[in-house]
């Protein structure tokens, strides 16, 4: 059984808006309490 949950749409939101407002991939990820790594792979898919 997987651990792993999907973001979600508003998950998704926040981080847009977030990274608009000069935020850290750390700073983001502590926000909407995910991992560094996991704001890092949804920002590289999103904008590659």
């Amino acid at each position: 059984m997987s651990h792993y949950h999907q973001l979600t749409a508003f998950d998704r939101g926040r981080i847009e808006v977030l990274l608009r407002e000069g935020l850290s991939m750390r700073s983001i990820a502590k926000e909407i309490g995910r991992s560094a790594s996991t704001i890092s792979r949804e920002i590289a898919r999103c904008v590659g």
